[in-house]
């Protein structure tokens, strides 16, 4: 069940992408845009209508969308590089920007009809809080009804799932220098390569805008390639098929 509500959400978060890039290359007139990740931010102010904001928040929070003064307001935590373990701060914070653009379309206009999407006897909340570990989010073991409490946890796995999906673009993969040199990268054996192809691996990140994490999630969830553990090390093994697809782009 769960591999095919992670489907449903990946094909949701690309289509939600897609729609949104289309308008940005009919606006903008460019045949090809820069990498969805790079223009996050003009998705959301300019073919979303929300006022977006970096402001500090608390550490444990990377984003919150939020119903204020009779617009959508997305704030990202100016303070993301600090959180632990956070290495490319831009990189989380675009992930992130895609995970609440999932909550702006899908959750929101709940929201704002006055749905009590948390605790109901608290009244409907004022924001939308995605929390460090997101990325990491396993989802509950039994889906629960809408306007039940439960509703809060299957709507950040949905979140999650949409926004990463939606982030890792496997069309700006392709225009990646970098992802390219990792894909010729494929006659060579696997363990001699390895460090190679995770230097490559984070400059491809890097390329299209998200952080290597959200990056190699995705792909391991997608079965495009295996990472497997060899004493200290990530060993990192690319399907064939995948690369193949890709070399064809």
């Amino acid at each position: 069940m769960i591999d095919g509500l992670r489907l449903e959400a990946w094909n949701y978060g690309r289509a939600l992408r897609n729609q949104l890039v289309s308008r940005h290359r009919d606006e903008y007139g460019v045949d090809r845009p820069p990498p969805p990740a790079l223009i996050v931010d003009e998705l959301l102010t300019d073919f979303v209508d929300v006022s977006l904001n970096y402001d500090p928040l608390p550490l444990g929070i990377y984003a919150q969308t939020e119903w204020k003064d009779g617009r959508t307001l997305v704030t990202v935590n100016s303070l993301t590089g600090r959180i632990v373990g956070v290495k490319d701060a831009s990189g989380v914070q675009n992930v992130a920007k895609f995970h609440e653009l999932v909550h702006v379309d899908r959750d929101l206009p709940e929201l704002n009809n006055g749905l009590q999407l948390f605790m109901p006897e608290l009244g409907p909340p004022a924001k939308i809080v995605c929390h460090r570990g997101f990325g990491s989010m396993r989802p509950p073991s039994i889906q629960p009804k809408p306007g039940t409490r439960g509703d809060r946890s299957w709507r950040e796995f949905w979140a999650e799932e949409a926004g990463r999906a939606a982030a890792v673009s496997y069309e700006a993969l392709a225009d990646s220098e970098a992802f390219r040199a990792f894909i010729r990268l494929r006659q060579v054996g696997s363990f001699a390569a390895n460090g190679e192809r995770w230097t490559l691996l984070y400059r491809a990140a890097k390329d299209i805008g998200v952080n290597i994490s959200a990056l190699v999630k995705q792909l391991s969830l997608e079965g495009q390639f295996v990472v497997q553990k060899d004493g200290e090390r990530q060993v990192i093994h690319p399907q064939p098929s995948f690369l193949l697809y890709m070399e064809g782009q």
